[in-house]
């Protein structure tokens, strides 16, 4: 038990990285403006790598919910611009692109919990939006081995239970022919 304590504040203390620019008044923009290119700026600000938050979630679902807005109803719009507005706006306003060191493991698991605080405000749209048409565009947005990430799926239970009727899992995947939703699945 204590090795595995050991190994872990090692695992988190080699992952904490300088800032490697200044504050960029042009990044928090894109922030404000729920620009995708928030993520890339703060990637290369803080360059945690491509198997971190930024990159591995950030970046690559806000791109990929933006290419398929014209495949959404209006409640499926909505929601992905509330969620998308929510999680740059608590990036920004807890001040970690501020900050001048970060550890990229706390930054994930911050990542993690702010998606599943903008999904539980969004909820009630949630629910609205996650269904036809939506729900298999939804699904397709996510990644394979995304979809077996512990963070992810508590995160949709969690969301679901707020649902009237309430949704499991099962009432969250695809209900039918899956539809191309988004340009290409790796973007």
């Amino acid at each position: 038990m204590l090795f595995a304590s050991l190994l872990l504040i090692g695992f988190s203390e080699s992952h904490t990285v300088q800032a490697t620019t200044s504050i960029n008044q042009t990044c928090l923009n894109f922030g404000h403006r729920n620009n995708c290119q928030f993520y890339k700026c703060f990637e290369e600000r803080f360059p945690c790598g491509p198997n971190y938050w930024m990159s591995k979630w950030g970046y690559k679902y806000c791109t990929r919910m933006r290419k398929s807005l014209s495949n959404l109803d209006g409640n499926g719009q909505e929601l992905i611009k509330q969620i998308s507005t929510c999680l740059t706006n608590k990036l920004i306003k807890q001040r970690y692109y501020t900050m001048n060191v970060i550890n990229c493991e706390n930054l994930r698991l911050a990542g993690q919990r702010i998606v599943h605080e903008c999904y539980i405000t969004s909820a009630e749209l949630f629910c609205n939006a996650f269904k036809g048409k939506n729900r298999n565009c939804f699904n397709q947005l996510i990644d394979n081995e995304d979809r077996q990430d512990l963070t992810l799926i508590r995160t949709l239970l969690a969301v679901g239970q707020r649902c009237t009727p309430k949704k499991g899992l099962a009432d969250m995947r695809p209900n039918g022919k899956m539809d191309k939703c988004i340009p290409t699945p790796n973007q």
